[in-house]
């Protein structure tokens, strides 16, 4: 380079330095031109640089001497500050934005140290958690922020339910990334699980509000609604409207079918769901089946499965075994026993073994016959110890036929038969009365009618009435509905259909000589209430008490009274007392509570409820029970 060339130059920086050097830092300005921070600082002091425009940053400087922006290499290194610690640069700040939101606190100091040693040379160099937390705050951002995604507690917060979110996470519909301690979700991925929530219809009501009302407290309706048993059960996965749900979703379900499911329960009506199976305890109770299965010389397991065998899938399984009654469940399941020889059984009843050989003869023991040997189930060998080992031989062993029709309802053609085919032991009197008479085992009746059963057409056939009156008789008793018809049940109808609760309307006119109108006046007014039979909601009947009460009414025939303002009706008297109406009635049937008889009905005086009422509460034995206010006024005092 010549001397006017390098003149040139030296006028170029100078005029530079003139124009802009008066407030930059001079430490910048060197770099930038390529001068001797001496050399700047004394052409600044000689007083030539001109005012400006005030002080300009480096890369302002940059900009104006090399016509672009400084690049990251174009920068020097960093210096000490008066705090001891390395300055920020643009560079770095630029660096640390673009780290925000992608990694931890911890990842970007690591990097920045990385870097600033790299740059100054300086090993003892670093950017320390409080550092960068520091930068994050000059630039405007924080550490929270991610880039690209959503936070976990951000997506909670916008549908609801964080633990909804970690669910759907931890299942694997939702894909997350960590960023430094906070969990990231694409935003793509966000939007495509939302697209695929199911929103309830505006009028449904979850299915969880149903269960104090329906008296349930497991979630055993969640399950029903799972299996179907539940009509118009929607399972819904609710977010942003308030409303909670779980992993599974929330069921919902038309108001009006949640109604009328309330109002069936009320009524004592079957819910849907009632009778159905269900699928977890099938899965748990056909592997026990199988592996418990007995052979099929058990004439219990023949009886239980019917003519169809049996079932041989799962499918057919689920079909038929429900509807099976408790004591066959249990049957099939039991491990196999071929049961007790003759001689177990003399062991266990301690006695001898031809007492046990006697009573099988007799018809007192039943065998079951597997193979060669004959064995005694433990139900009948137990049931015969405890009749204390009967032999058979006595007189109270053996009934005559027409004994054993009335008692088990078999016809004598029919017991007849059980003789010839050797299904009954059977034996004739030869002495006094007995002379000619046939007797037969009573053991054996019993449990042939334990094995075969009712129908419910020879069921209705022994009651004597016909088999609609017979089903509704049935309704009222302990059974379960399937299979064949116990004895103990079928008896029970009969002396339930043979009972007589009362007085019809028509009886009880003819007993106190009055026409059936006066009767139903005297309902009418509430001088008696008439009962409903179970069986036969169409047939009403009068009491014996509410006969009392009518024998009372024709002696002593009076107007009623018009009640007075402290003449309470039986809801409030109740209200009054703070018991229930059916105390207050109690209370009056036995002659403890005044009562009036009006026009409208039975009043009870306020006066007489209160004096009633203190004697209970005197002698209450409910510790939570809480007394009437004017009752616990009294006692202030």
């Amino acid at each position: 380079m010549n001397a006017a060339s390098r003149r040139q130059q030296d006028r170029a920086w100078e005029r530079f330095a003139i124009d802009h050097g008066r407030q930059a830092i001079g430490r910048d300005l060197a770099f930038i031109l390529g001068k001797p921070v001496e050399e700047i600082n004394r052409l600044r002091s000689a007083g030539v640089c001109s005012r400006g425009e005030g002080r300009k940053t480096f890369a302002e400087l940059f900009r104006l001497w090399h016509g672009r922006e400084p690049g990251e290499g174009d920068w020097p290194a960093p210096r000490i500050a008066g705090s001891g610690k390395y300055e920020w640069q643009p560079p770095e700040l630029a660096l640390l934005a673009s780290l925000v939101g992608q990694l931890g606190k911890p990842e970007i100091a690591q990097i920045l140290t990385e870097r600033l040693r790299r740059i100054t040379r300086d090993q003892t160099a670093s950017r320390s958690l409080q550092a960068v937390q520091v930068g994050i705050n000059r630039i405007g951002m924080q550490a929270k922020d991610v880039v690209g995604g959503i936070t976990t507690a951000e997506a909670g917060k916008e549908i609801g339910s964080l633990a909804m979110v970690n669910q759907a996470i931890h299942k694997g519909d939702i894909r997350a990334v960590r960023v430094g301690r906070l969990w990231v979700i694409p935003r793509d991925a966000w939007a495509a699980w939302k697209a695929n929530r199911v929103f309830p219809p505006a009028d449904y009501v979850p299915l969880a509000s149903l269960k104090q009302p329906l008296s349930i407290r497991s979630d055993k309706l969640s399950e029903y609604a799972r299996m179907g048993y539940v009509p118009t059960a929607l399972r819904c996965n609710p977010y942003g409207t308030g409303l909670h749900s779980t992993q599974f979703g929330t069921w919902y379900i038309d108001p009006k079918v949640a109604q009328q499911l309330v109002a069936d329960r009320h009524a004592g009506r079957p819910m849907p769901w009632h009778g159905k199976p269900l699928a977890e305890n099938l899965r748990v109770t056909y592997p026990l089946w199988q592996q418990r299965k007995h052979p099929a010389g058990c004439k219990t397991c023949t009886t239980i499965w019917g003519r169809e065998g049996a079932p041989e899938s799962f499918e057919a399984y689920a079909e038929r075994y429900p509807p099976l009654a408790h004591g066959a469940k249990r049957h099939l399941t039991l491990p196999w026993t071929s049961g007790l020889t003759v001689t177990e059984l003399a062991r266990k009843a301690g006695c001898a073994r031809s007492r046990v050989s006697r009573a099988i003869a007799n018809g007192a023991v039943n065998t079951v016959d597997q193979g060669d040997k004959a064995y005694i189930t433990r139900t009948d060998a137990t049931r015969w110890i405890s009749r204390g080992c009967p032999m058979g031989n006595s007189s109270r062993s053996w009934i005559s036929v027409a004994t054993a029709t009335k008692r088990y309802l078999f016809s004598e053609q029919e017991i007849r038969g059980f003789i010839a085919q050797g299904k009954l032991k059977s034996k004739t009197g030869t002495d006094g009365a007995m002379r000619g008479i046939v007797y037969v085992s009573w053991q054996q009746c019993a449990s042939l009618r334990e094995i075969i059963g009712f129908t419910e057409r020879e069921g209705a056939r022994r009651a004597g009435v016909t088999v609609s009156e017979f089903r509704a008789a049935l309704a009222g008793v302990d059974w379960r509905g399937t299979g064949a018809i116990p004895l103990m049940t079928v008896q029970a109808v009969i002396k339930r259909l043979q009972s007589s609760p009362g007085y019809t309307i028509e009886e009880a006119a003819h007993a106190l000589h009055r026409d059936a109108a006066w009767i139903e006046a005297r309902i009418q007014d509430g001088t008696v209430r008439p009962l409903r039979r179970r069986w036969d909601r169409n047939q009403l009947y009068l009491s014996e008490p509410m006969m009392r009460r009518l024998r009372v009414a024709t002696a002593n025939p009076r107007a009623p009274e018009r009640p007075g303002e402290n003449d309470l009706r039986l809801g409030e008297a109740a209200l009054e007392a703070g018991v229930t109406a059916s105390t207050i009635i109690h209370w009056a049937n036995a002659g403890e509570l005044e009562r009036i008889h009006t026009r409208s009905g039975w009043r009870y005086p306020r006066d007489a409820v209160r004096t009633r009422a203190r004697l209970y509460w005197q002698r209450v034995r409910f510790q939570r029970a809480s007394p009437p206010h004017w009752l616990q006024a009294e006692a202030s005092i």
